[in-house]
């Protein structure tokens, strides 16, 4: 129990640090603001009418932010064209734009680097997956205001030489990979002599990668991390000291929801939805995905029940 505080306690903390120096709370930041003057896409009132079924993009492996599982519930909602379910804070997300409209949900299961071709191609409405907003990602899409603010950290076992790291530097000539097709794939090289291991394609794959000791270390964000450990007791994670970290534009670290370059009716839609989530409930949700997870000791229930109790 004191170890799930503790987790919540730290994403509070990072939220708010993260929100209030790079992402000037829910708004993009003039820089990466994309416009709106370019794009082709055009629709009507009507297009997103009652009844409007949005097509969304997910990647359903990233807890705390969606997970696959076996059944509806904690809120989890039908993967298109399977018989399983995805759950977690995007799921939240999703849900909450359509219940706002009256729109049906049809959450459609894509690889990382599937979603943002997805949207280009028109296969998606938009993808609600926690991807960064980023300068080459605003080429091809718009994206709405965030939803969500992480961190970079490094994920290591707890035994690990490299636990007390506080600097790139102590990971020189480690071994390390992270996730492909994200934000994160870039950041391997910027460490000192770095034995760049083979990206991975999903986060299940890169903790047990690191848990098993195939590598020394895994670069992820910090909501990510929190999931992570409270699943694998053996994990922790590290972060750096003030400049010593990894050199990423903070609005990468933000989450936006991608859409069809123009589109703005879906967008200011989307957009007025986002406007709501304050801190508190963004915080809310995510101690929601957070206890709801599924856990490797099969403990799930037990620890919301607990988070419930003291609450």
């Amino acid at each position: 129990m004191k170890n799930v505080k503790r987790l919540l306690a730290a994403l509070l903390a990072t939220l708010t640090l993260v929100g209030l120096t790079a992402c000037g709370g829910s708004k993009q930041q003039d820089d990466t603001t994309p416009s709106d003057d370019g794009g082709d896409a055009t629709s009507t009132e009507e297009t997103y009418g009652e009844g409007y079924v949005l097509r969304v993009g997910m990647n359903c492996s990233a807890a705390p932010f969606g997970w696959t599982q076996d059944d509806d519930s904690n809120g989890a909602w039908p993967i298109d064209g399977t018989n399983q379910y995805v759950c977690g804070y995007d799921v939240q997300i999703a849900r909450m734009i359509c219940d706002t409209y009256s729109w049906d949900l049809k959450i459609i299961k894509t690889d990382w680097d599937g979603l943002i071709p997805g949207v280009v191609s028109g296969k998606l409405d938009c993808c609600i997956s926690t991807l960064g907003v980023t300068e080459e990602r605003l080429q091809s899409v718009d994206f709405s205001d965030y939803y969500w603010n992480n961190g970079c950290i490094m994920v290591v076992r707890k035994d690990s030489p490299y636990v007390n790291a506080t600097s790139l530097e102590d990971f020189d000539g480690a071994k390390i990979t992270t996730q492909i097709a994200t934000i994160w794939e870039p950041l391997v090289q910027q460490i000192p002599n770095v034995q760049a291991e083979p990206c991975l394609s999903g986060l299940p794959e890169l903790f047990v990668a690191v848990g098993s000791g195939k590598v020394d270390g895994i670069i992820t964000g910090l909501s990510e991390a929190q999931s992570a450990c409270l699943s694998n007791p053996d994990l922790t994670w590290v972060t750096f000291d003030e400049g010593k970290g990894f050199d990423v534009e903070l609005s990468a670290l933000c989450a936006g929801i991608p859409i069809a370059k123009g589109n703005t009716e879906l967008k200011d839609k989307i957009n007025a939805v986002i406007a709501t989530l304050d801190h508190d409930t963004q915080m809310e949700m995510m101690t929601t995905a957070l206890n709801a997870q599924p856990l490797s000791d099969g403990s799930g229930e037990a620890l919301q029940a607990e988070e419930t109790k003291d609450m």
